[in-house]
């Protein structure tokens, strides 16, 4: 195991790039989970750099949940370290993408619940996006605030119209993700609120109608809108 760890060259930042070499380890399989780890001599050795470090590492893991601490034993992977390694790196990926990035894969996945909304949103689901339907239009010439909360609700409700429980996570998590740029800009905009509760509408008909094209092209076309309210804030222009 040892062989594959290969001697740190840099000199800075010792700690991190330990935490990192083992991170790495992790997802190349060379480290399993339930895998005990050299003590803090062979680590010491292995890496070429003094205890305090290795130990600082060690306890970074610990911190992540990557590793267990057995007194008397030794340290070993947690069980769930693949999978915590992935989640952090999900994490990682989204905290570091560009909004254009985020808003492209926010269109694919909505686009495509939508569509499936069409085909499988009960009356009840139905009733409750025209009940917010309504609400928005109460409100978009007055309060700004409770427009946007009935619009975001109004996405997060026809994300989990689609029965796909991985599509309405991931659809959660990038709408979380970007709708606070999003609604920024367009609050600057406020020709889009007539024209995002017309294309709602016409989405909420394509739902009673069980039309999935034309579901997910109102879709479609109002994230466009959102898309252009980012890239005018971005450029400046109005």
């Amino acid at each position: 195991m040892l062989d594959n760890i290969g001697r740190l060259r840099k000199p800075s930042k010792i700690t991190e790039m330990i935490t990192d070499r083992i991170r790495g380890m992790i997802e190349d399989g060379v480290l399993k989970p339930g895998d005990k780890l050299p003590t803090e001599k062979e680590l010491c050795e292995g890496f070429g750099v003094g205890r305090s470090s290795v130990r600082e590492a060690l306890q970074s893991l610990e911190y992540m949940g990557l590793v267990e601490s057995r007194p008397g034993v030794g340290r070993f992977l947690s069980l769930d370290a693949t999978a915590l390694i992935s989640s952090q790196n999900w994490r990682l990926t989204l905290d570091q993408a560009p909004a254009f990035e985020l808003m492209e894969a926010r269109r694919i996945l909505e686009v495509t619940t939508a569509r499936l909304a069409a085909e499988r949103a009960t009356d009840e689901v139905i009733a409750s996006l025209e009940k917010l339907l309504g609400e928005m239009k109460a409100v978009m010439d007055g309060d700004m605030d409770l427009y946007f909360e009935k619009e975001l609700n109004f996405h997060l409700t026809l994300a989990g119209a689609c029965q796909n429980a991985v599509l309405t996570e991931l659809v959660h998590i990038l709408i979380r993700r970007v709708n606070k740029d999003a609604e920024r800009f367009l609050r600057t905009l406020p020709y889009t609120f007539e024209l995002t509760v017309k294309q709602f509408e016409a989405l909420v008909q394509a739902l009673h109608d069980g039309d999935p094209i034309s579901a997910g092209d109102s879709m479609h076309a109002h994230l466009d809108n959102v898309r252009d309210a980012l890239s005018k804030g971005k450029t400046g222009t109005t």
